[in-house]
């Protein structure tokens, strides 16, 4: 398995982009970040891997700036910035297995234990769950996969 996924929230990651669209030239810099966001260190750290691991940000020499990417998920209506960002997800390995999990299975529904039990292959028990949680926060934002909660099961949209 690559590397894990940030613990991020989405909506953390598009406030990331929204303050970066306003700073001068998309870029700021990185440490001077937390306080124009209300961000403490714990949770900055993993918004600005998330947007560099989605695409949308480079860091570098002390600075995280927008990407071309970024800069057009920032200034998008929420319809092409959900289908941008769809593209994004979709390339995350996490999720693409998740998704090939889901499109092979009857109904298109998994159990989400048996998406944790491969997981654990890769991470302990604790950290498994917290990638599957990650996932699904992201994938649920660009209606990639949702939860049935009362099933405890990932499952794909009703239109696919």
């Amino acid at each position: 398995m690559n590397d894990p996924l940030p613990h991020a929230a989405i909506g953390m990651v598009l406030g990331l982009l929204e303050h970066l669209r306003e700073a001068p030239h998309g870029r700021e810099d990185l440490y001077k970040l937390g306080g124009p966001l209300g961000y403490e260190l714990d949770d900055l750290l993993p918004v600005t891997s998330a947007a560099r691991a989605l695409g949308l940000v480079v860091i570098h020499s002390g600075d995280i700036e927008l990407t071309a990417e970024g800069r057009a998920v920032a200034e998008a209506e929420e319809a092409d910035r959900k289908d941008r960002l769809a593209r994004a997800v979709g390339e995350l390995p996490l999720v693409q297995r998740i998704l090939q999990a889901l499109r092979g299975a009857p109904h298109g529904r998994v159990p989400r234990e048996e998406l944790r039990e491969q997981l654990r292959e890769h991470f302990s028990p604790g950290e498994a769950e917290r990638q599957l949680s990650t996932a699904l926060d992201w994938a649920r934002y660009v209606e990639l996969f949702d939860v049935d909660p009362d099933a405890d099961e990932f499952l794909l949209p009703a239109a696919e």
